[in-house]
């Protein structure tokens, strides 16, 4: 005799020998034919770029080698190096963090300091 679990009622129950070897929801192979490719259109090179509105083709530029060029001088900090608007954005994110590390001390500093009731 074979038993097997019933989800539904939570209980264990008789069973026959093929419903007590197989899981909960899984059933035999009945598909054994391939499906249809899905992306079986040909493919674009990694290097064409979709065209421009005028019809003319666009060219991407690559500002990597200028981006290194301008990383590797020496002289001024890293955040400096690209001008204005780095400086603001390194200040404004260091002011942020400055003002989340008093806003945790804050909120610690009330959490061990025990509240007095006023009975």
């Amino acid at each position: 005799m074979f038993y097997k679990f019933s989800q539904m009622t939570g209980r264990i129950g008789a069973a026959s020998q093929q419903a007590a070897f197989r899981p909960e929801g899984v059933l035999p192979l009945t598909q054994t034919e391939a499906p249809p490719l899905i992306f079986g259109s040909p493919v674009k090179p990694a290097g064409e770029v979709a065209a421009a509105p005028q019809g003319k083709p666009a060219i991407v530029r690559n500002k990597v080698p200028e981006m290194q060029q301008i990383m590797q001088k020496p002289g001024n900090l890293l955040f400096v190096k690209r001008g204005g608007l780095d400086t603001v954005l390194y200040r404004g994110t260091m002011g942020l963090v400055v003002v989340g590390v008093v806003y945790a001390c804050f909120g610690l500093f009330q959490a061990m300091m025990p509240k007095k009731s006023e009975d």
